[in-house]
């Protein structure tokens, strides 16, 4: 169908399903300007894909995470940057990848060993909604200094997480903030898809909130030992203005430990009597 100096796009007849599928193979450029054609030959393709079933893959010579990288490298956060925007933009989906980590190593055997996780497997909505349990496998390396990819398809895929969002967490002056920074991202496909990418991306934002929280009934027992010291302190000159200043602070740091770790424990008792139920008694 199309080719270019990084992509191959072409059109795959499946005859055990009578399909045809859209497939492109990438192979990225050494430098993030020359890749720059890449992710807008990707967002040009995009709109024309209509309705049918569609997998990128291969060599994108950037990673998406800095996790995906293992030992010393130059400044990629522009790279990352970009090649994220350009996934998020045109609505690909990354599929489940098993095996090796890392799909790239600059085969040294000195300090400077260098991995990383260039080559990946991403497909549309119309291809998750008609192969939901594909996956890929990530080979060894062996001679190579990229690993194969091979391409699965069973229902013994990992299992996905559920969307979790606990109450407390709009609790937060940052709450607003975080889910207008994700919302405010243009995505390609369908109304429902852009709403089921947007909260995808999400869900780290509410761990990492989740985990800054930290245990909600520690916390209301921390403030409470806080505020009882200070109303302590402040038997003692109950006109100081430093410790009457202490002890309002004490307070409403109490109260709202008390508030949030409340907000928690009743959306974990309805869960659980949507759960359970009464068992019809």
């Amino acid at each position: 169908m199309d080719i270019g100096v990084q992509f191959v796009h072409c059109r795959i007849f499946i005859r055990s399903l009578h399909i045809y599928v859209l497939v492109i193979v990438s192979y990225g450029a050494n430098d993030v300007g020359s890749r720059r054609e890449l992710w807008q030959a990707l967002c040009t393709i995009a709109g024309s894909i209509g309705d049918e079933p569609w997998l990128v893959g291969g060599d994108f010579n950037a990673v998406q995470d800095l996790s995906e990288v293992c030992g010393t490298s130059g400044d990629i956060k522009l790279a990352m940057n970009e090649f994220n925007d350009c996934i998020l933009n045109i609505g690909l989906i990354a599929l489940p990848m098993r095996g090796e980590r890392f799909t790239w190593h600059n085969c040294s055997d000195d300090g400077r060993s260098l991995w990383k996780r260039l080559d990946r497997l991403l497909a549309n909505d119309k291809w998750m909604e008609r192969w939901p349990d594909v996956f890929y496998d990530c080979l060894t390396l062996r001679t190579f200094d990229h690993s194969p990819l091979v391409l699965r398809g069973d229902y013994r895929r990992p299992p996905v997480s559920m969307f979790r969002f606990d109450n407390y967490l709009a609790l937060s002056p940052s709450f607003i903030a975080s889910v207008q920074d994700i919302w405010r991202h243009h995505i390609v496909g369908t109304p429902m898809y852009s709403v089921t990418r947007k909260l995808k991306a999400l869900k780290p934002v509410f761990r990492q909130q989740r985990k800054m929280k930290g245990d909600l009934s520690a916390n209301v027992k921390l403030a409470g030992e806080f505020l009882e010291i200070s109303q302590r302190l402040l038997q003692d000159d109950r006109h100081d203005p430093l410790l009457l200043h202490l002890e309002h602070c004490c307070r409403l740091v109490f109260l709202k430990a008390v508030k949030i770790e409340q907000v928690m424990l009743q959306q974990r008792a309805k869960l659980q009597w949507m759960k359970g139920g009464d068992q019809c008694s």
